[in-house]
């Protein structure tokens, strides 16, 4: 494993000066939204915007609106909570969303919009709302990270679930080194991470972290790397991972961010 090559990962990007981040589509599902500096800096950075079914309802109903929110490409999934003032509102934008009524029973909507996303571009991810709501739901998001990032690397994009209060992602059996903060920008994420190997036990090796491990043996019923830091000198993490493991980070919480 040690010739294997090295993931890099730049997350807070998403987040920051339009000019670092790669494009990325922003998908925003049916979980409750705020008006946030996070999502404004999202939906400006992004190259591509799509909402899961009732993630329309979602934008529209924010209460800062204003027609902030209104450029969407697309409205995508079984469009049983999508209302027909939303629907009508982004049909009849300047550019309109298309509106596609995907009636596969077997798929939920945020596998569908995955799929529509992957089919006519070739770009990472953020889902917009993940791990929030029911915890079923939040089950299922993560399900999606393993069904949708399957192989051994990252070929057709990195997947992203953004909620309120952290981001996460799937590190692939292998080595990784995850920027937590970029040169001349202010820092998007806060000290707490976790290292979750949800599907099956792993051996986990960390430097950057206030409690790193060597070759340690995590699995869920035994030991599991929660609640650590990042270290205030930490830019980057650099974690190995025999198996594949959730990686989850909090953001850094602003004052005021609803103003403007």
């Amino acid at each position: 494993m040690a010739s294997s090559p090295v993931f890099e990962w730049h997350p807070a990007r998403y987040m920051q000066a339009s000019d670092l981040a790669e494009e990325f589509a922003l998908l925003v599902l049916n979980q409750p939204l705020k008006n946030s500096i996070h999502l404004r800096k999202l939906w400006n950075n992004s190259s591509v915007r799509v909402a899961a079914d009732g993630g329309a309802n979602r934008l529209y109903e924010l209460s800062s609106f204003q027609g902030k929110f209104s450029n969407l490409q697309a409205i995508i999934g079984d469009l049983d909570s999508l209302t027909p003032t939303v629907r009508d509102f982004y049909s009849s934008q300047p550019q309109p969303a298309q509106v596609i009524h995907d009636r596969d029973q077997e798929s939920t909507d945020f596998g569908k919009s995955i799929k529509w996303i992957r089919d006519s571009y070739k770009v990472d991810i953020v889902a917009l709302g993940g791990i929030g709501g029911r915890v079923d739901q939040g089950i299922s998001q993560l399900h999606h990270l393993y069904l949708f990032q399957s192989g051994q690397g990252y070929d057709e994009g990195k997947i992203f679930l953004l909620s309120g209060s952290s981001m996460t992602f799937l590190l692939k059996a292998g080595r990784h080194q995850i920027h937590v903060r970029e040169d001349g920008e202010q820092d998007v994420f806060a000290k707490h991470v976790g290292i979750i190997p949800l599907r099956e036990p792993s051996r986990i090796t960390t430097k950057g972290l206030e409690w790193d491990v060597t070759d340690w043996l995590s699995q869920i019923g035994g030991k599991v790397s929660t609640s650590n830091h990042i270290l205030p000198e930490t830019k980057f993490i650099e974690i190995e991972t025999s198996k594949d493991v959730l990686f989850t980070v909090a953001l850094r919480q602003v004052d005021n961010e609803d103003d403007g």
